[in-house]
């Protein structure tokens, strides 16, 4: 499994069909490890979609593609949706402080 391969600075963009093979445009936000399984958090491509984020289970096949299972379960999409936005927060504040570790440095010279 190699979710590193989508986590470079770019929006990654996925065709999902729906079980009555309607296609949708959506947008990998970023990727969280809950429990012993992989999940993607995604939302739709079109600005004009109000649908939210889709959390979907995520495993890769043997071309390193990925295979995505819509998480039905309301609670556990919440705690993933929640753990998602708790590593954001966590990322924001490492790179603030790299920032100011940076700021003080300067001051040293």
């Amino acid at each position: 499994m190699s979710k590193d391969n989508y986590m470079d600075d770019s929006i990654q963009t996925f065709t999902l069909t729906d079980e009555d093979g309607n296609d949708y445009l959506f947008d990998l936000l970023g990727f969280v490890d809950y429990g012993d399984k992989l999940y993607s958090v995604l939302e739709p491509h079109d600005e004009d979609d109000d649908e939210g984020v889709v959390i979907m289970e995520t495993s890769f096949n043997k071309n390193n593609e990925p295979l995505f299972t819509y998480v039905e379960d309301y609670d556990l999409a919440e705690e993933i949706l929640n753990e998602y936005y708790d590593n954001l927060d966590r990322e924001f504040d490492e790179s603030n402080d790299e920032m100011y570790d940076e700021d003080d440095d300067d001051d040293d010279e």
